[in-house]
């Protein structure tokens, strides 16, 4: 039951990293071709980005997660490598690919703005990246001498 509760913890963690990058590249946007953006309305835009887009952004994250957790599992058990290393690549490249289809599907990446860039899908990559992270941290059996 712990695992399952770090593991829903973090997909939340991504969500909410991610949603956050995303209602901040949003708002640069906007203040880009509109001039400056109230402080209270900015609050408002990421708070109703939280409310909106973060279960959309779990969603996603989720099976990408699910999945990268699992083959890093297998590829750790057959090549000598750093768990937590290996975590992040695997759930970077994961992320990619996910992201890919994502855009191949849609006309466009309207879906998740942030990655209309490569710094903002480089971005979104460390959200999912270091959530796994996270878990593989959370979960790891540790020594206590």
């Amino acid at each position: 039951m712990k695992i399952i509760s770090y593991f829903v913890l973090a997909v939340l963690l991504a969500a909410m990293l991610g949603t956050a990058l995303q209602s901040a590249a949003n708002l640069w946007a906007i203040t880009q071709l509109a001039g400056s953006v109230s402080l209270a309305d900015q609050w408002r835009t990421f708070l109703f980005d939280l409310r909106h887009f973060m279960p959309l952004l779990a969603l996603i994250f989720l099976p990408i997660l699910i999945l990268s957790v699992l083959a890093t599992k297998l590829i750790c058990r057959f090549l000598p490598l750093q768990p937590l290393a290996a975590m992040f690549a695997v759930t970077a490249l994961a992320t990619w690919l996910a992201l890919n289809l994502i855009n191949y599907l849609a006309p466009m990446p309207t879906l998740i703005a942030l990655n209309r860039s490569n710094s903002g899908t480089l971005l979104l990559l460390c959200c999912t990246a270091f959530a796994a992270v996270f878990f593989q941290w959370m979960t790891a059996k540790r020594s206590t001498r």
